[in-house]
C-alpha cells in the first residue's frame, strides 16, 4: 500500500532477529528480501548488549537541530538546519540504525518479552515470533504496548507476512524519528509531501530506479536520492508558478530562445546551481547544462518534477563505501 505521505529522510536500517534455535535462524533468513540488513543472535544476552550499546551516534533528528538565542530564556527558538540532512549520505555508519527486532517468545535464557522490556530505545519496532500455544500472551502483549507485531511461525504465508511487517514497521520506525523535523516543515514544507498523486508518482520511482535512500533538500525543493549501488540523483519539483518565476528570473541574462521556449511549454525545468554572473565574460554560460526535461503530475495543484543524474552536490561522499551495497557487503564478509 503506497503512503499517505512523503518522510523528510529515509535509508535502509538493520533488522535484528533472535532465537536460541541456530538452525531455525538459518532457514528463516532463507526467507528475507535479498536487500535487508540483518543480524542474527542465538544468545539474548549477546542479542541485548548489542541492541542497546550497538553505537554512540547521536540521531540524525538531534543533529539537525540547534538553538537561536537563549536556551533556557524564553526567547530562545528551535532552528532546523536542512542542509545536515542530505549530508547524512556521506555517514558509512547510518545503515547502522537498528529499526526493527524479531524475536522468539521460548527461549532458555530470556523469554522475548523480557527480551522487548529490556530494549532501552523505545523507538525500536518489537515483533514477537509465537507458537500456536503463546498467541494469547502475544495479543496481551501486543494490547499492552510492549511490542508491535506478533506472528506464528508455523503460518503458512509467513514469508510474505515476515518481509511486509518489517517494510511498514521499518517505515514506521522513521516516522517516529522524523516526527519532530515532519512538525517543523510543516508550516513551510510544498504541498507534493502530502499530494496523493505525486506520493504515488514518488514511490513508483522509487521503484523503478532502485532508490534505497532519499533526504528532502531546498533550493529548489526536491530529493536527493541515492540507489542501492551509491548513484545520485536530484529530483528537482516546482509548482507551474515557481516554474512561471524561473522564467522571468532568468530573463536578465538574455537565455537563448530555445531555452525559454522549453520552460514556457513546460517541457522542462531549470537549476541553476551556478549563475551566468559567475562566468567569465570570455567564456560562455552553457545554459543546456543547467535545463531538464521535465514532466508534469496534476494532483492538489500541478507539479513540474525532472530527475537529474549525477547531480552536482557540495558533499564528501564515495558511493564505494558510503553505499547501502558496500554495508551489504561488509555484513556478509562477516558471516
Amino acid at each position: 500500500m503506497t503512503p499517505k505521505s512523503i518522510l523528510p529522510y529515509y535509508h535502509p536500517s538493520t533488522v535484528v532477529f533472535v532465537d536460541d534455535n541456530q538452525r531455525f535462524l538459518s532457514s528463516f533468513t532463507l526467507l528475507l528480501s535479498e536487500q535487508l540488513a540483518f543480524r542474527c543472535f542465538s544468545s539474548t544476552s549477546v542479542a541485548l548488549e548489542f541492541v542497546n550499546h550497538h553505537g554512540s551516534m547521536v540521531p540524525l533528528d538531534q543533529r539537525c537541530f540547534s538553538f537561536l538565542g537563549q536556551q533556557h530564556r524564553a526567547g530562545g527558538a528551535l532552528r532546523l538546519d536542512l542542509a545536515l540532512i542530505e549530508q547524512e549520505i556521506s555517514n558509512p555508519d547510518r545503515f547502522r540504525d537498528i529499526s526493527v527486532v524479531i524475536v522468539d517468545y521460548d527461549m532458555p535464557e530470556m523469554n522475548g518479552l523480557s527480551f522487548c522490556e529490556k530494549i532501552q530505545n523505545r523507538r525500536i519496532k518489537r515483533v514477537l515470533l509465537t507458537g500456536v500455544g503463546d498467541e494469547k500472551i502475544a495479543v496481551k502483549a501486543f494490547n499492552d504496548g510492549l511490542i508491535d507485531r506478533f506472528l506464528t511461525k508455523s503460518d503458512p504465508d509467513i514469508e510474505k507476512k515476515i518481509n511486509q511487517t518489517i517494510s511498514e514497521l521499518q517505515r514506521r520506525y522513521f516516522e517516529d524519528i522524523s516526527s519532530m523535523i515532519q512538525n517543523t516543515l510543516a508550516m513551510k514544507s510544498p504541498e507534493f509531501i502530502r499530494d496523493p498523486e505525486f506520493v504515488s508518482m514518488f514511490y513508483t520511482m522509487i521503484e523503478k530506479r532502485n532508490i534505497a535512500e532519499y533526504y528532502y533538500v531546498e533550493d529548489p525543493n526536491g530529493f536527493l536520492m541515492v540507489t542501492h549501488d551509491g548513484r545520485l540523483y536530484r529530483l528537482v519539483i516546482y509548482s507551474e508558478s515557481q516554474a512561471d518565476e524561473q522564467i522571468f528570473s532568468i530573463r536578465r541574462f538574455n537565455p537563448p530562445a530555445d531555452i525559454v521556449s522549453r520552460l514556457k511549454n513546460k517541457q522542462a525545468v531549470i537549476w541553476l546551481w551556478a549563475s551566468p554572473e559567475d562566468v567569465d565574460e570570455s567564456d560562455d554560460f552553457d545554459w543546456h547544462e543547467y535545463i531538464h526535461p521535465a514532466k508534469k503530475i496534476s494532483g492538489g495543484k500541478s507539479w513540474l518534477y525532472a530527475l537529474v543524474e549525477n547531480p552536482p552536490a557540495d558533499i564528501e561522499y564515495d558511493e564505494q563505501q558510503a553505499s547501502y551495497a558496500s554495508y551489504l557487503a561488509q555484513l556478509d564478509a562477516a558471516g
